[in-house]
């Protein structure tokens, strides 16, 4: 019996909070894309990031890996901030979602067979990374005001040659490996990238307000992927 009642407070862990991810992340895009109800986005949103670190946090394959958990303290800190709507925050959130993206392109990249069975070449491709990092933000203090246009352009160039690079590595890693860690990584990035599309289609060109809707589909489980990810990547690494 008590085994029993284990086994369903264990279960319910898991059930209700991934429950409530899909409704609060349904509830923000209906507030923030639908009916354009910023007050409301506002107190939907921060609830969204910490259940899928609560998740990963209490599943009995999470690693507790630090680099993991800092990327979902990046991804809170950067979809919040854009939240506020004050435009001088953007370059700031935009950097560290560049943050994000390193960290995702360290994870892709590392789960290339030339990385993965070679300690040494994966500690030097994470000193190359964070050289990347160290070096782009000191290029972009010394040459850019952060209120200028030509900052957020830099920025804005960076994170999407970043993502570009991270969305092939993910497609080559998936086609190659075909394992359940590559294809959640491959559906991560996919739903950003269909994600921000739609909505660029839609606010930036005037496009059919179908797109608006579109982003139900493509945002909703993005980071229900990235949690499979990182909860796959962390038991291989126990297995291993």
């Amino acid at each position: 019996m008590k085994k029993n009642i284990q086994n369903l407070l264990k279960r319910d862990l898991e059930v209700v909070p991934l429950i409530a991810y899909f409704v609060f992340y349904f509830l923000y895009l209906l507030f923030d894309r639908v009916l354009e109800m910023k007050d409301y986005a506002v107190l939907v949103k921060p609830i969204i990031i910490p259940l899928i670190a609560f998740l990963y946090i209490t599943n009995k394959n999470s690693k507790k890996s630090f680099l993991s958990l800092l990327l979902l303290i990046f991804i809170f800190i950067s979809d919040n901030s854009l939240l506020l709507e004050i435009r001088s925050f953007h370059i700031y959130a935009t950097i560290i979602y560049f943050f994000c993206l390193m960290i995702f392109l360290y994870y892709s990249l590392s789960d290339v067979k030339y990385f993965k069975d070679n300690s040494r070449n994966k500690s030097k491709l994470a000193y190359i990374l964070i050289g990347i990092v160290f070096f782009s933000l000191v290029f972009l203090l010394l040459n850019y005001d952060f209120k200028s246009k030509s900052a957020e352009k830099f920025v804005a160039f960076e994170y999407m040659i970043t993502f570009l690079v991270v969305f092939v590595v993910s497609i080559v890693n998936y086609v190659r490996y075909k394992t359940k860690k590559a294809k959640y990584f491959f559906l991560t990035i996919l739903c950003l990238f269909l994600s921000d599309l739609c909505f660029s289609i839609h606010h930036y060109y005037n496009g059919h307000v179908a797109f608006k809707f579109l982003i139900f589909i493509v945002e909703v489980p993005v980071y229900y992927f990235l949690l499979k990810y990182l909860l796959k990547r962390d038991k291989d690494i126990i297995e291993q």
